[in-house]
């Protein structure tokens, strides 16, 4: 059964591959902050806001409330009435990636967020997933989000072309046999291998 598990991955890992290529394409570059008096000004605010394709006007919203201060657009500038660190500022747009541009799927920018009902989904060019927006996300980075061997409580958001559910936790991709569309179900992890899950079925609510 391992071994089953394990090609189940590379499957999973391999369609997953040819998305994953396009997140190298989008370098974020660093703020060009200078100071004038107790404001801080990003210089190249648009050049940000143009390359991850989102609205300047939502994404200065996103960092007067991260920030709790006023901020304005000049131009091609962003002014925040604060003295704030280029560092600061760049720990920011990196969360407002991982929350509204980067897919929670197969992690490509090549996103759109579009609003259906009172729920705004991030849904992906790339592979096709669509997600309702997280307001926080952990680094996928961390495996201890999600463990072998535990259970969670996962809500299948879309099916395979094999036919498998997917569902997406912390910032991983579950692999589900047998799970349909829109199901809430308690599962067990059995593998996990660079953010991709296979997962069993326990229970359905």
């Amino acid at each position: 059964m391992s071994n089953d598990y394990e090609d189940l991955l590379d499957k999973a890992s391999g369609m997953l591959a040819k998305s994953n290529t396009s997140d190298s394409r989008l370098k974020i570059p660093d703020p060009d902050v200078i100071f004038e008096g107790k404001s801080t000004i990003i210089r190249n605010f648009l050049d940000i806001t143009d390359l991850i394709n989102r609205e300047p006007q939502v994404i200065a919203k996103y960092l007067m409330k991260e920030f709790g201060i006023g901020v304005t657009i000049n131009g091609r500038r962003l002014t925040i009435n604060r003295k704030l660190s280029a560092s600061q500022i760049s720990k920011k747009f990196s969360q407002y990636m991982d929350s509204y541009v980067k897919c929670y799927e197969c992690g490509s920018p090549d996103t759109v967020i579009e609003k259906v009902g009172r729920i705004d989904l991030l849904t992906c060019k790339a592979c096709g997933a669509q997600h309702p927006i997280k307001l926080t996300r952990d680094s996928k980075s961390s495996e201890a989000d999600l463990e072998e061997g535990k259970q969670y409580n996962i809500t299948i958001n879309e099916v395979g072309k094999s036919g498998e559910g997917r569902s997406s936790y912390k910032g991983y991709s579950i692999i589900v046999a047998g799970g349909k569309k829109g199901e809430n179900l308690r599962v067990v992890i059995k593998k996990i291998r660079n953010g991709t899950a296979i997962a069993e079925i326990v229970s359905k609510s």
